[in-house]
């Protein structure tokens, strides 16, 4: 069962955090709407809509996360339980620092500056750390599992 609610846990955040960077956020800030000026309603509404489900997202990689350490601990793999603490990490640092950050300079009006674009750098560089993070938790799973199903059949 701990096996299983690794493996959901990580795969279903890495899918989660996939389908927010392709498909969520390319459909709710288009090109035409992140061509409008920084001050148009449905520009702000777009990044509103995307900073809330970063939060939530954050939100759920920080339980997920600890889920999938608790799961790897309980099997006794703890080399298992790092890439997912770490993946867990990112999203904490999202939530806690870089997320509030970039929403205070978005009240302030301080969006063309370089410290935004800095910071919505590092939201998007935590976010594909935290993929590749999850994507290798469930390779180094299937990869230690092909080994024991290796050694069983000798």
């Amino acid at each position: 069962m701990a096996r299983f609610l690794y493996l959901l846990s990580c795969g279903a955040l890495a899918g989660a955090q996939v389908f927010f960077a392709v498909v969520s956020t390319q459909v709710v800030f288009p090109r035409d709407v992140s061509a409008l000026p920084r001050d148009d309603p449905r520009r702000q509404l777009a990044a509103d809509l995307v900073g809330a489900m970063l939060a939530r997202l954050d939100a759920a990689t920080i339980a997920g996360s600890a889920v999938a350490v608790i799961c790897a601990l309980v099997l006794g793999r703890r080399s298992a339980a790092v890439a997912p603490l770490l993946a867990g990490s990112c999203a904490l640092i999202s939530a806690a620092l870089i997320t509030p950050a970039i929403h205070a300079m978005r009240e302030a009006g301080a969006t063309a500056s370089k410290r935004f674009g800095l910071l919505h750098g590092a939201s998007t560089l935590l976010l594909v750390l935290e993929i590749t993070l999850l994507v290798c938790a469930l390779w180094q799973v299937a990869r230690v599992r092909g080994i024991e199903n290796a050694l069983q059949a000798s």
